[in-house]
């Protein structure tokens, strides 16, 4: 794949399978049910989906069981810049899948298999917006493979263990320069003091319409891993807790540059050449805990609390093709991050032996830096509302749904952005009015 340049990469990590709409850009649309619940499902799941959500819960399941779904997300928001409303920022709809199996091997030994998308992020703004120099279009893509061994120590403990391979896509689009007159003045060798006739000291020549266009794309493959528990107090209450370590991403890739430039010179000068481009990632490690209660037979709760380790996002080093004057054009994009904590919960009940209706709430902190930013991602607190429903079917079938109503909080950030000729300052950026629609659709089937 390829890698075209960018600025503002921080969607990597700063990376909305595509859309981002967790905080940071983390991605917790795992399932429909959970989408519901709040991810209200890490002490108990008892479905196949607990290869994500607690993987030491699929002990619960003695049959195989398996999960296929998808999850729709369309963010949308209103961008302003230095107190001027730019077009609406819609990146459109994005369909991150999610499929599970849980295969109990031995007494007690399950073995699971899941794959999601645990980071992403999209966004898209018009070719002439204000800080076109900063980014017009990114995304990012990325897909977790996550094979699971639970095991049941005890009829009140279970544990397991699992690896999270990840791979990741990025694209980024952008305009460093871009001047409708672009002049420039140039010292006139037969210029005398005092004589008019040798003219002035300096020639301005007009060069006409310049630009720079940047696209850089590349992609990744890297591993870490999970750990997880589970602990049954009472019938009624189950406890989690789950850990995901980091995963380190060497992303790889092409940078190609595109200008237009009547003099041959000014503008090409700064633009970067294609070729192989380089940029160092850490996706962060997490710690979940979680706990489920069963009120009556017909009514279930849940809750979760996870504290993720966005710090490990200070900063991308870029490995940049130098530019046409032969000058290193590679750089480091500070981000400062912190680390931020998300918290939810839901309950369920059951109306019919075949009919469950649920109701979720989830609360999720932004991890950005307060003086600084991003226009690839978002920026405030997320308020998420969710609400669900589940059919069962011929005996073995279930249709989940699940639909979410993201509110973003509104904030504004500093975004340092300009070119070496116009020269760099600080932009207001704010997004109002920040929302995101989660339709999500998960059937499941146990043999």
């Amino acid at each position: 794949m390829k890698m075209k340049y960018s600025r503002l990469v921080v969607a990597f990590a700063a990376m909305t399978s595509v859309t981002a709409m967790g905080a940071g850009f983390g991605l917790y649309e795992a399932s429909a049910r959970g989408l519901g619940m709040g991810n209200g499902l890490v002490g108990s799941t008892k479905d196949a989906s607990a290869n994500y959500y607690n993987p030491a819960n699929l002990t619960e399941l003695t049959n195989v069981s398996v999960m296929v779904g998808m999850t729709l997300i369309n963010p949308f928001c209103d961008v302003v810049v230095d107190g001027v409303q730019q077009q609406k920022m819609n990146a459109g709809w994005f369909p991150p899948p999610h499929a599970y199996i849980a295969v109990p091997v031995l007494k007690d030994l399950v073995f699971g298999f899941g794959t999601c998308c645990e980071y992403g992020l999209g966004t898209k703004y018009d070719n002439d917006w204000a800080l076109k120099m900063d980014t017009t279009e990114t995304t990012i893509q990325q897909f977790t493979f996550n094979p699971n061994i639970a095991y049941k120590i005890t009829d009140k403990w279970s544990v397991a263990a699992g690896a999270r391979m990840s791979y990741i896509t990025f694209e980024n689009k952008k305009t460093p320069f871009d001047e409708d007159d672009y002049s420039v003045k140039v010292k006139n060798p037969y210029y005398q003091p005092g004589i008019p006739a040798y003219g002035p000291e300096f020639v301005d020549y007009s060069l006409g319409r310049q630009y720079i266009r940047t696209h850089l794309e590349g992609d990744d493959f890297s591993c870490g891993y999970m750990l997880a528990t589970q602990y049954k107090v009472t019938d009624e209450l189950s406890l989690g807790l789950v850990y995901r370590s980091r995963i380190n991403h060497r992303i790889e890739g092409d940078m190609e540059a595109e200008y237009v430039d009547k003099s041959g010179q000014a503008a090409s000068q700064n633009a970067p050449r294609n070729g192989d481009s380089k940029a160092k990632l850490i996706l962060p490690a997490s710690l979940t805990m979680g706990a489920n209660y069963d009120f009556t037979e017909k009514f279930r709760g849940g809750a979760s609390l996870t504290w993720t380790e966005w710090s490990t996002v200070d900063h991308i080093d870029f490995r940049l093709p130098k530019n046409y004057a032969g000058k290193d054009a590679s750089y480091t994009e500070e981000l400062n991050w912190r680390n931020a904590w998300r918290t939810g919960f839901g309950f369920e009940y059951d109306f019919t032996d075949c009919f469950t209706g649920r109701i979720g709430y989830t609360y999720d902190m932004d991890p950005a830096n307060k003086k600084k930013g991003t226009t690839m991602l978002p920026s405030g607190d997320r308020h998420i509302i969710g609400f669900g429903a589940s059919y069962r079917f011929l005996e073995d079938w279930r249709i989940d749904l699940g639909y979410s109503f993201i509110i973003m909080e509104s904030e504004t950030r500093k975004i340092h952005a300009g070119n070496a000729a116009t020269g760099y300052r600080n932009y207001r950026f704010a997004c109002d009015n920040s929302y995101s629609h989660l339709i999500s659709a998960s059937i499941a089937y146990t043999f």
